[in-house]
């Protein structure tokens, strides 16, 4: 973790909590944060995937490329971080 900014520091403060992913193509990705990367790229576990029509899908894992991720929601208790 070198020169990053806020929001980065924020996604690697998340690893080990369930966070919820909304990707630019529509797709919802909910699940235990693995790993997190400077180009905001993160490896999620026990992933609860929700389509754009509504189909929801269990996937054991996922790596989702961050350029693909409009927005990331993290847990409460970050609040304060």
């Amino acid at each position: 973790m070198s020169n990053v900014g806020i929001p980065i520091k924020l996604l690697y403060e998340a690893e080990g909590m369930k966070i919820t992913a909304e990707m630019k193509n529509g797709e919802i990705y909910r699940g235990l944060l693995l790993t997190a990367e400077d180009t905001m790229n993160v490896t999620l576990s026990d992933v609860v995937r929700t389509a754009r029509n509504g189909q929801v899908s269990k996937l054991p894992s996922v790596y989702l490329r961050g350029g693909g991720i409009r927005f990331i929601a993290l847990p409460d208790v970050l609040k304060n971080a």
